[in-house]
């Protein structure tokens, strides 16, 4: 077992160093730290020695082989993707979920109808914000879903909103999170330092793929030249070759801008996190390459199992074959990242 510190030893490691996930674990439970303009930031000195800042953040440590069989029932796989009952592709069965959604909207659609059906009394989703910094929220309803649909491609410090939805007295909790929100997350409910009944409470998660995220800090100033003051409705980031982030503007205008430009922006912590599908998610989510409009789905625990078969039933969402050779490809470009993984330290977390 890793040894559980408290802040000052979390500022040393992470944030001095740059390691700063922006997931928002942190903030939302210490009085001494905060999100400023998409920065995690110290306020003053704590003399906590084993706080819940350092033993919930996913950059501090991470011990796959034990979490494997408390989520999953059996030995952690890692060989790429992670533990995977099902692979599936799916997409959204309704119209208007589709057209704002990013892919398939099968995000959308199974947080939905886990609200409906009661599997989740709330949602902590990642809504866009006027000022440009997306932000965590709590959704109680399918239109405050619909209204966080997209990809943010940022760190957003989502799970701030956890302590809203802990506060408000929900007890069966869902999260859409990034890989390092979703560790964030796992590690909560596996130590609960604060006998919060975390394990019982977050009910269902939802990890969403990613190679890397930005710094929203770093990327606004430069959005706002490129833009040149057009209000942005949706960005997209196609798959290779097209190596592109693409803008959709309130205008109906689309803006491309290639992805080499905006490389300078990825968030450090990314670069040494090896977690490409979310590997300790419930169900994880991604984009179908060579299927627009489809979403890849992996299935790994009887939580998502069961979601996605009652989804599928209530006509949410529709499901097809996720061919072998695309499961193929998608473990290798997983194992890729897994292979460059280092903790902040530089060693191998692979062992």
């Amino acid at each position: 077992m890793h040894e559980i510190s408290g802040l000052e030893e979390l500022n040393r490691s992470v944030l001095e160093n740059g390691l700063c996930a922006a997931c928002g674990a942190c903030v939302g439970r210490c009085p001494y730290l905060t999100k400023f303009k998409g920065k995690t930031v110290k306020l003053d000195t704590c003399t906590v020695e084993k706080g819940r800042c350092h033993a919930y953040c996913p950059m501090t440590f991470f011990d796959p082989q034990a979490a494997g069989p408390a989520l999953f029932g059996t030995a952690y796989d890692n060989s790429g993707i992670g533990n995977v009952i099902q692979s599936t592709a799916a997409r959204s069965c309704a119209p208007e979920v589709r057209s704002i959604a990013q892919g398939g909207g099968v995000v959308t659609s199974l947080v939905s109808a886990a609200l409906e059906e009661g599997i989740i009394q709330a949602a902590v989703l990642t809504s866009s914000a006027d000022d440009g910094f997306p932000c965590g929220i709590v959704a109680t309803d399918r239109h405050a879903v619909m209204n966080c649909s997209g990809s943010k491609f940022v760190g957003a410090h989502t799970l701030e909103a956890l302590r809203d939805a802990l506060d408000r007295g929900f007890d069966r909790i869902g999260i859409v999170g990034l890989p390092c929100q979703v560790r964030a997350i796992r590690k909560m409910a596996l130590l609960d330092l604060k006998n919060e009944h975390l394990q019982e409470r977050l009910s269902l998660v939802v990890g969403l793929f990613c190679n890397w995220a930005l710094s929203v800090r770093e990327l606004l100033p430069f959005l706002h030249a490129e833009l040149k003051g057009h209000a942005v409705k949706k960005f997209d980031i196609p798959p290779p070759p097209a190596n592109l982030l693409i803008a959709y503007t309130a205008e109906n205008q689309t803006i491309e801008i290639p992805l080499d430009n905006v490389r300078q922006f990825i968030q450090k912590a990314c670069t040494v996190c090896g977690d490409m599908t979310s590997e300790f998610a419930d169900v994880s989510v991604g984009m179908y390459e060579g299927r627009p409009g489809w979403n890849t789905v992996l299935v790994r625990t009887t939580t998502g199992s069961n979601l996605i078969k009652l989804a599928e039933e209530k006509r949410k969402i529709e499901l097809e074959p996720f061919p072998d050779e695309n499961l193929h490809h998608l473990k290798s470009a997983a194992l890729k990242k897994k292979l460059r993984e280092t903790d902040p330290q530089g060693r191998s977390e692979r062992s």
